[in-house]
């Protein structure tokens, strides 16, 4: 994997890990999330207007409709279960689907390292979700499944639309598509962005430029290795928590730094 592109997935899952935790913390996260969207859709507009992804907006709805989905599952499982739990399970379903994804959508053939690399990490991941099962939070680890399936979703229209366009206008798009979305489920209450705009903003610089990192690492590298080492922001994300991991997450935590390094191989 070039050290490029492995430069930039690691600094977008410091960003990921830090938004992660704020939303996690937040009293609102629709709203949040909602500002979010919209502050990435306007701080990227200029991009937008100077080179307009025509050409892939069939794909630009799509993925802002699939983050859409992501940003209401994520809350959801947010609000029910630890962030130690709800996050690593989440963002380890993801892995696998998405090189699946890449293998059968994008003609994307992973090398031995990366499948071993996807295989540890996947299974370090599905380690730290068993303790929603002993803790009682099967809503919540439902709720992440759910966010696995839709970065899979996200993330393999992404790959596919950066091959063909500029990554910052095309990500506008998506990112207006979703903070609209996002409000209308907060049935367009201006009161509660007012409320969340502080959370909002600090979610919004995460996510803005988190996402357009992996992008352009999209460009450098296949989807399923870009996607599966940004899975590292979990590690991050767990200890910048405030949470006390149980001895099983830290076990779950060295298998996902082992297939972090096989997948970068």
């Amino acid at each position: 994997m070039d050290a490029a592109a492995v430069a930039l997935v690691l600094a977008a899952a410091a960003l990921h890990a830090g938004w992660n935790v704020a939303l996690h913390g937040a009293d609102d996260r629709i709203a949040g999330m909602a500002i979010a969207g919209m502050a990435g859709g306007l701080a990227l507009t200029p991009f937008l207007v100077a080179d307009p992804p025509g050409e892939v907006l069939h794909l630009a709805v799509p993925s802002g409709i699939a983050e859409t989905a992501y940003v209401l599952a994520l809350s959801a499982a947010y609000g029910r279960g630890a962030l130690s739990l709800a996050y690593p399970v989440g963002r380890g379903t993801a892995p696998l689907l998405t090189i699946l994804g890449g293998w059968l959508l994008l003609s994307e053939r992973p090398a031995a390292l990366a499948l071993a690399g996807a295989a540890a990490l996947g299974a370090g991941l599905c380690l730290l979700g068993l303790e929603a099962r002993r803790s009682g939070s099967l809503d919540a680890l439902g709720f992440a499944l759910l966010v696995g399936v839709t970065i899979t979703a996200y993330s393999l229209i992404d790959a596919r639309a950066v091959r063909e366009t500029s990554p910052p206008g095309y990500l506008a798009v998506s990112f207006w598509v979703q903070g609209v979305l996002t409000w209308a489920a907060a049935r367009f209450d201006v009161g509660r962005l007012r409320a969340a705009l502080r959370p909002g903003a600090l979610i919004a610089a995460g996510t803005t430029g988190a996402y357009l990192l992996v992008l352009f690492a999209f460009r450098l590298a296949p989807a399923g290795r870009v996607a599966t080492l940004r899975e590292v922001a979990v590690l991050l994300g767990i200890l910048a928590s405030r949470e006390r991991p149980r001895a099983s997450t830290w076990v779950g935590a060295a298998l996902c730094v082992a297939g972090a390094v096989l997948v970068a191989a």
